[in-house]
């Protein structure tokens, strides 16, 4: 059993929490407790029946089946009630960090728990897409690595972000499934990143926020670079763009910026 839980201040006052509460009370109750209950732990993937939280918590199974719902909605953790895994989506960059180091002590401890999660939890292949290299996580047989991604071909050039500018607004413009007008050069790949998001169960109103990130990066650098941002949140599975700043300084240093 954990000895502590950090709690982030954001759990109050960003969007995720803002979100919470827009839930109801029942549902911030219930997602303060899959952070703190006796069985929880520093990987934010664990096993969690269902009865538990009914019973600590005095509520009606059907009832907290519906919060579970809407917790889920707000994007802040999953429920399997079959496989009875809880996964609180950003609770291991909460707990542990952005990225833990070679020799950090917690590693030894995370593998530990990965290797036990049962192979019938629906979350193992995204939680490690998502957590495998920034936890240095060890693949196991059951579960499938990151996703792999095409190379960018040779030719394509890399834009300086003046030249991107001026190219950018001579580039015809195409609509993704979501509405939303991009440069052809990214559309397909934008709508891709986009659909995967909402397959993930993502909030619908935080699409515009992502994809006005992308066509900004987009103007600013070009094509071939915005390609990169995707794929470098596509690996780490991170449709929200949360850490979109270390992506785009990634690509930045990659393209010679």
């Amino acid at each position: 059993m954990r000895k502590f839980v950090m709690i982030s201040p954001a759990f109050w006052i960003g969007q995720t929490g803002r979100d919470l509460r827009n839930a109801g009370t029942t549902a911030q109750l219930l997602a303060l407790y899959l952070l703190s209950n006796p069985l929880a732990n520093y990987t934010g993937l664990y096993r969690l029946p269902i009865i538990y939280m009914a019973n600590d918590l005095s509520l009606g199974l059907d009832q907290v089946r519906a919060t579970l719902a809407a917790i889920e909605q707000t994007g802040f953790a999953k429920y399997d009630e079959i496989s009875e895994y809880v996964w609180i989506i950003e609770g291991a960059r909460h707990q542990l960090g952005e990225e833990l180091k070679e020799k950090d002590l917690k590693v030894k401890y995370v593998n530990k728990e990965f290797a036990t999660i049962s192979k019938s939890c629906p979350f193992l292949t995204d939680y490690f897409v998502k957590y495998g290299t920034a936890l240095r996580l060890t693949p196991r047989k059951d579960v499938k690595g990151p996703p792999v991604i095409p190379p960018v071909l040779a030719h394509e050039p890399i834009y300086a972000p003046a030249r991107a500018t001026a190219a950018a607004a001579e580039l015809p413009y195409g609509e993704t499934s979501e509405g939303i007008l991009a440069p052809v050069e990214i559309a397909d790949q934008l709508a891709a990143f986009l659909a995967e998001r909402e397959s993930r169960g993502a909030l619908a109103t935080g699409v515009r926020k992502v994809a006005a990130y992308v066509l900004e990066f987009d103007t600013k650098h070009g094509a071939w670079m915005t390609k990169e941002l995707l794929r470098a949140a596509t690996l780490a599975g991170d449709y929200e763009l949360v850490n979109a700043a270390q992506y785009e300084d990634e690509v930045l240093k990659k393209g010679g910026i």
